[in-house]
């Protein structure tokens, strides 16, 4: 690495080859601010974008309330008891295939005393 960096300042020299006149970063930040194009204005939609957020979520609480308070008991439990006695069954069937039992080995079963 100090061989490079003495290369280097053996062909170019320790002089600086850039300049910059004098009093140019004095108001450098005051000439790029005036460069900036305006910042263009909000519209409308942007500024009421927080309360339609807000509103939507209103909304979709007070649907699902709604369908929620909409749906009778008696045939939301109706509904729960009649898969609950399907699945039941299917899984007795399931059973039985499973050990190839027929009625005769579940009626032997059944009257076995264990």
């Amino acid at each position: 690495m100090k061989n490079e960096e003495l290369y280097i300042k053996s062909r170019m020299g320790n002089t600086n080859p850039f300049v910059v006149p004098d009093g140019y970063f004095d108001n450098l930040a005051a000439e790029v601010m005036n460069k900036l194009p305006e910042q263009p204005h909000r519209g409308l939609l942007l500024k009421m974008r927080p309360w339609m957020l807000a509103a939507a979520c209103f909304v979709a609480v007070l649907f699902t309330a709604t369908l929620y308070l909409m749906v009778p008991e008696s045939a939301n439990q109706s509904q729960m008891a009649s898969t609950s006695i399907v699945s039941n069954d299917s899984y007795f069937d399931d059973a039985a295939d499973y050990v190839m039992a027929d009625n005769i080995d579940i009626y032997a079963c059944l009257a076995s005393d264990y």
